[in-house]
């Protein structure tokens, strides 16, 4: 008698946790939702201001919505002797007017450039990405100085 109750309750139990799982799965955390639709806001008034200034900015948005210029001046860079700290990831999708920016997006660089952090007291300020055989410096832009 006990192994038949068992039988009938073991199908049960299981098919009750899978459907526990998936909806615990499909749950979305409003916490969650709520920190994305901030970071978007946050990336497009960035990205806004910038086109203000440039419409044909050469940025690149990484670590949420924090964006990089290409610096102009790339020779103002070459004395402090810049090391790379590690790779960072690379580009994941070419920027197209009117889009939302997203993490990883760049308006000029190819999906698959290279992005680097740099060593020492600039790091959170300056990125290097490889462009062939050599690396070019992004500036970070602060939407507040913007």
């Amino acid at each position: 008698m006990k192994k038949i109750i068992f039988i009938v309750a073991g199908p049960i139990v299981i098919v009750s946790c899978i459907l526990l799982l998936i909806i615990i799965g499909c749950y979305k955390d409003p916490k969650i939702e709520g920190a994305n639709k901030i970071s978007q806001m946050e990336r497009t008034s960035s990205s806004e201001k910038i086109f203000k200034q440039n419409k044909d900015a050469d940025i690149l948005c990484v670590f949420g919505a924090r964006f990089y210029k290409r610096v102009e001046a790339q020779e103002q860079y070459k004395l402090m002797d810049l090391k790379i700290n590690h790779e960072l990831g690379e580009v994941k999708k070419e920027y197209k007017d009117g889009n939302i920016f997203e993490d990883y997006m760049a308006t000029k660089l190819q999906v698959g450039t290279k992005i680097f952090t740099i060593q020492g007291q600039m790091q959170s300020e300056l990125l290097l990405v490889q462009l062939g055989g050599k690396y070019v410096i992004y500036v970070y832009q602060n939407s507040k100085e913007l």
